[in-house]
């Protein structure tokens, strides 16, 4: 079956609102909790499905629109059925400038002989923000089906400003691949890959040094700067449902501090933008040149204060 599921989100007067929406059988995408609730957009994918079967094809189309802010939810854990052929899903990602996009959705299931295909293109503007994630299962562990799925393969790529920045491809066939040793599973069930990406990332990064210090016994973790714009946390283990806690205690993280950030960068832009006032009241003509050039580098605000070096001071 080809499923589609569409979502457009744009601001107006304040608040982040649903401008277009479309899903057919066997999906559902409505509100999640009460609508105008917060000043971001919060959505759910629901399917009425059992899981994905043989031969399913899902294109899901996300837009956040100038200033918008997004959080996409799903319902449950993504099912793969057992198939000869093979399914697949295609995620196209828009986020135009100063948007924010927050998606996590819940474990993907192999169950065996399931053969599954992901593809996620984001591209982002200069200034947008991702908070993405993913994990992956085993396979039915209760049901004795731990990686006896016949192959899985996930490629997510992030494009900002039209540039390749970063690629994630991860492919996997138990059959050929000592898939539980070092460097894929290492004897855990559950792999989960976090992505948050924006020009601040580096300052990102340098607080998750000082906040991801503990040890925990369940999960096993590590990140990186993975480009000047990508950081990356990958975890590893056997529980799905914790790990899936975990990314969206990273994600809502990061979303508080890109809320610092933009708030910051918008108090620092008015500040500048009374400056260029009071220097037009004065009508000689030297001011008059010091304020278009001011008002160029105004422009350019947004996405200087986010590259600059100076960190968190409420944290």
């Amino acid at each position: 079956m080809d499923s589609k599921i569409v979502l457009n989100v744009a601001r107006e007067e304040g608040r982040s609102r649903l401008k277009e929406s479309y899903h057919n059988a066997p999906y559902k995408l409505t509100h999640y909790g009460a609508a105008g609730l917060t000043d971001h957009l919060e959505m759910i994918i629901m399917s009425a499905s059992p899981g994905i079967m043989d031969t399913d094809y899902l294109h899901i189309d996300v837009c956040v629109k100038e200033d918008a802010r997004l959080k996409l939810f799903t319902q449950s854990f993504n099912k793969l059925h057992p198939m000869k052929t093979g399914a697949a899903q295609h995620t196209d990602v828009h986020v135009q400038v100063g948007g924010v996009f927050h998606y996590i959705p819940h474990p993907v299931t192999p169950f065996k002989d399931s053969i599954f295909k992901a593809t996620n293109v984001i591209h982002l503007a200069e200034d947008a923000i991702l908070i993405w994630g993913d994990i992956i299962s085993a396979g039915r562990i209760h049901m004795k089906e731990a990686f006896e799925f016949d192959r899985l393969h996930t490629q997510t790529k992030i494009y900002r400003k039209g540039k390749l920045s970063f690629i994630d491809n991860q492919f996997m066939c138990p059959k050929s691949q000592p898939i539980q040793k070092m460097l894929f599973f290492e004897g855990y069930t559950h792999q989960a890959t976090f992505l948050f990406s924006a020009l601040f990332a580096q300052e990102l990064k340098h607080e998750l040094d000082e906040i991801l210090t503990a040890e925990y016994s369940d999960i096993s973790y590590g990140f990186t700067q993975a480009s000047a714009e990508v950081v990356i946390l990958r975890a590893l283990g056997n529980d799905g449902e914790l790990l899936y806690d975990f990314l969206h205690m990273l994600g809502q993280l990061c979303w508080d501090f890109s809320m610092h950030k933009l708030s910051e960068a918008k108090n620092d832009s008015t500040v500048e933008q009374l400056k260029v006032q009071d220097r037009a009241e004065v009508p000689d003509k030297e001011t008059e040149v010091a304020v278009v050039a001011e008002k160029k580098t105004i422009r350019k605000s947004k996405v200087e204060k986010a590259t600059g070096k100076k960190g968190l001071e409420y944290a």
